[in-house]
This record gives structure tokens, C-alpha cells and sequence, in this order.
């Protein structure tokens, strides 16, 4: 085979060392269960329990949040601020994953969360009401912590699930936007 090589017997894998992918453009499954891991643990202080403090153990301190609307603190500061925010108005019912992909240091995933309108959201006063939401979340990490996020969700459609479109301008829909 030349060049050091050795041929390996067809149907017979090798594994990568440690913290190395398997192969071009493919994740060992250990690196993806962790990465999910630490989006679950992200997702249970944010959603569930509010705690804003445990941000920093899976944000890296310089973290980037592409999905983060312009008038909001960059980095952890604004997550913890738009979290709080929402913790307010919807209470987190559900996250549901249903696809989660990993290459190298990103992962994908298409998620469904579920809600109940507790409080005042979007300019609408509390209706009880559950809804849905889809929407995807990348991540790309660095040191085992989230250093990115972009999120698409379709946050428009959320007066309407809840009966009805707010009155006024975005600033009356959207805590903390410009008026």
C-alpha cells in the first residue's frame, strides 16, 4: 500500500483518537451526546428553572448569539435579559428535539417547544392558552461550551396563536424593542 500504510480488512472501522472526528465531515457519537448534553443543561436553566447563573458554565465567556434581536445586550448578558424576559409570559412546558445533527464542533437540531401564556407577552395580557412553536437552534462549540447560536423560529405567528394580534407598534409586541 505504501507510504506506512496498512490495509485494513472491508467492514472492519477504526476509531478515531480522542477528541478527533471519525472522518471527513462526521462526529464520534461520544462528542454529539456531549454536545446535547450541555444543550439540554443550557435549555433546563433558561426554560425551566430560570437559573441565569448556570448560563456560565455552558456559555464560553466571549459567547455569540446570532438569533438575538439588536436592542439586546450581546453575549450572556443577553441571553439571561431575553430569557428573563420571556420566563415572565410563558411558561416552559415541553422541548421537544426531533432532529439532532453533529459535525465537527456543531450541532444542529429542529425542536418544538410548548408553552402555556402565563403573563403579559407580545402586548397580549395572559390568555392560559398552550401553543407550540418550531423552529431550529445550531450551536457551535468550543471547550466543551456553547460559543455560537443562530435560531429561526416563527415568533410572528405567536399573537395570533394566542387569539389575536397585538395592538400598536413591534415596541408593544416586543419587550425592550425600540419604539
Amino acid at each position: 500500500m505504501g507510504r506506512g500504510r496498512r490495509a485494513v480488512p472491508f467492514g472492519t472501522a477504526r476509531a478515531a483518537p480522542p477528541g478527533i472526528t471519525a472522518g471527513h465531515g462526521v462526529t464520534r457519537p461520544d462528542k454529539k451526546s456531549a454536545y446535547e448534553e450541555t444543550v439540554r443543561k443550557f435549555r433546563g436553566a433558561v426554560l425551566f428553572t430560570h437559573d441565569f447563573s448556570a448560563i456560565s458554565e455552558v456559555l464560553t465567556p466571549d459567547f455569540v448569539d446570532h438569533f438575538a434581536p439588536p436592542w439586546d445586550p450581546p453575549g450572556r448578558e443577553g441571553v439571561a435579559h431575553r430569557f428573563g424576559q420571556a420566563a415572565e409570559a410563558l411558561t416552559t412546558r415541553r422541548v421537544e428535539v426531533l432532529t439532532s445533527v453533529c459535525e465537527g464542533d456543531v450541532l444542529a437540531q429542529a425542536i418544538l417547544l410548548h408553552f402555556e401564556h402565563t403573563g403579559t407577552f407580545m402586548g397580549l395580557p395572559p390568555t392560559g392558552r398552550s401553543f407550540a412553536i418550531g423552529g431550529s437552534n445550531t450551536f457551535r462549540f468550543r471547550g466543551g461550551r456553547i460559543a455560537e447560536h443562530w435560531g429561526v423560529f416563527d415568533v410572528a405567528k405567536i399573537p395570533d396563536l394566542l387569539g389575536g394580534p397585538a395592538p400598536g407598534s413591534w415596541s408593544s409586541m416586543w419587550p425592550g424593542a425600540p419604539a
